[in-house]
């Protein structure tokens, strides 16, 4: 049984984030920590971490065949400690968006990608984490009443 176009978005999505690292370009090793929907705290031999999450799928129809859907996908950045969490933060966000861009319909399954919003802080606690939250839509269509 094939996997839904969903899920295949999905599998293209981590394998993407997977391969930010800076021998391929980018400015940092982000995809050496690339986890789907992280239930527990990271440790900080895990940082920097990216954590994505296929939130929502809004819903909805233009023809009488086929259902249009959009995926709200967050992603969620996390840098150590230290001086420079604030650039490094900033520097995952441009390597994400860079990820993206290189095929916002990720090999044809969906119709387009874009992005609704991006949000930075900075946790106290024991120390500074950096944190960024990305959120992007990803439109696909597909037939009626199948996922």
């Amino acid at each position: 049984m094939t996997d839904s176009i969903r899920q295949q978005i999905i599998e293209k999505i981590d394998a993407r984030f997977r391969a930010i690292k800076t021998s391929g370009g980018y400015k940092t090793n982000i995809g050496n920590n690339v986890f789907d929907w992280l239930k527990r705290d990271l440790a900080t031999t895990e940082l920097p971490a990216l954590i994505y999450k296929d939130k929502s799928s809004e819903i909805y129809t233009d023809t009488l065949e086929l259902y249009n859907n959009k995926i709200t996908l967050e992603i969620e950045l996390k840098a150590e400690a230290g001086t420079g969490t604030a650039e490094s933060i900033r520097e995952m966000i441009e390597d994400v968006y860079k990820a993206i861009g290189s095929d916002d319909t990720w090999s044809g399954l969906a119709i387009d990608s874009e992005p609704v919003s991006e949000e930075m802080e900075m946790e106290h606690s024991d120390k500074i984490i950096g944190t960024a939250t990305i959120i992007i839509g990803i439109e696909y269509q597909k037939e009626k009443w199948s996922y």
